[in-house]
């Protein structure tokens, strides 16, 4: 690979819990890696699935924001009918983390007895532009298939990724992307990686669907703080974007999809440019997402720093744009002040 890739530095010591429940994971970890990994792939399926069914009574934390999400997309659909969604992702996440940790020893033709591939020309017309190409997905059915499937065809894929907040985690991560064929490059310090990656006309994938508050713009019918990377990237150097998704069929197998390239024509205004190419990244997302809901990663706090959603979406896009310990800290101090005296309304 052309750039070394470095994993990211780990910030300030973390509360207790959060310390403990690294320690916990780190022990699964250790142990479940290796014996997934010398399955076959239907058993490494079932014993994802089955963990996560195990995940989903257990880990209140992640079954909570699931079950928050749905009934904030969802909120006509009986409580019921939410939860049954809410096991389904989880059982979906699952099954993928068993596939996940066995793609790199999948073959070409292994991967292409799984693969239902749509659109390659597709691809091929965006490279043939000779700008490189802004992969963009999200996290939906199985998106690390799909780079193991372009990998084995021929294709120089690099990945944008954002670490996992734990070393051994992280590391495992690393290594079973960069074993399926991929180069990661980590969020935050990417940027220039990136723009080398598309002037060899290579394929720079990006997952364009977490939480953010670099841009507010709609998801789901929802204001909602996005990440902004990507548009600036497009934008700058051209790349078209290829929206491309590797979703679930019920026989088992994937159904990768290469949608027809597209650009953004820029006005030289930034902010409204930005601001468009990701309310049609964000539709594209949201499209593909209402056509299979459970294979989407609910159990993700999206919305967290999206002001006027949820509670303290204010607070955590303050303190996720906040660049310094001061910034911080005045963040931390508006969410400490009482709403009447933040609006000067008299008692």
């Amino acid at each position: 690979m052309a750039y070394q890739t470095t994993l990211p530095a780990e910030g300030g010591r973390p509360p207790l819990r959060k310390r403990m429940e690294r320690k916990a994971g780190n022990v699964l970890l250790r142990l479940v890696v290796g014996p997934v990994r010398s399955m076959p792939l239907p058993l490494a399926r079932l014993f994802g699935a089955g963990l996560a069914g195990v995940a989903y009574r257990l880990v209140g934390r992640y079954r909570r924001v699931a079950q928050k999400n749905l009934a904030l997309i969802y909120p006509e659909k009986p409580v019921a009918e939410r939860e049954r969604m809410a096991r389904a992702v989880f059982r979906h996440f699952g099954t993928m983390a068993g596939e996940f940790l066995k793609m790199p020893l999948l073959d070409r033709e292994a991967v292409d007895r799984l693969a239902v591939v749509e659109g390659e020309e597709n691809l091929r017309a965006a490279l043939a532009t000779g700008k490189g190409v802004l992969l963009v997905t999200g996290h939906f059915g199985n998106w690390e298939f799909m780079g193991r499937w372009l990998s084995t065809h021929g294709y120089t894929l690099n990945v944008v990724a954002r670490d996992a907040r734990d070393p051994d985690a992280t590391k495992v991560l690393t290594d079973t992307r960069e074993g399926n064929g991929a180069q990661v490059l980590y969020r935050g310090n990417s940027a220039r990686a990136v723009l080398q990656c598309l002037k060899k006309n290579e394929i720079v994938a990006i997952l364009a669907d977490q939480n953010a508050a670099d841009v507010f713009v709609p998801f789901l019918g929802q204001p909602t703080g996005t990440v902004d990377g990507p548009a600036i990237i497009h934008l700058k150097t051209g790349a078209p974007l290829l929206f491309a998704w590797c979703e679930r069929l019920p026989d088992k197998r994937f159904h990768i999809t290469f949608e027809p390239p597209e650009t953004v024509v820029p006005t030289g205004v930034k902010l409204p440019d930005v601001e468009r190419t990701m309310t049609l990244i964000n539709a594209r997302l949201e499209a593909r997402i209402l056509r299979n809901p459970t294979q989407w990663l609910w159990l993700h706090d999206r919305w967290k720093a999206s002001p006027g959603v949820f509670p303290d979406g204010d607070f955590e896009a303050a303190t996720l744009r906040a660049t310094t310990d001061k910034e911080k800290e005045a963040a931390r101090r508006s969410q400490d002040t009482p709403k009447t005296e933040q609006s000067g309304t008299k008692s």
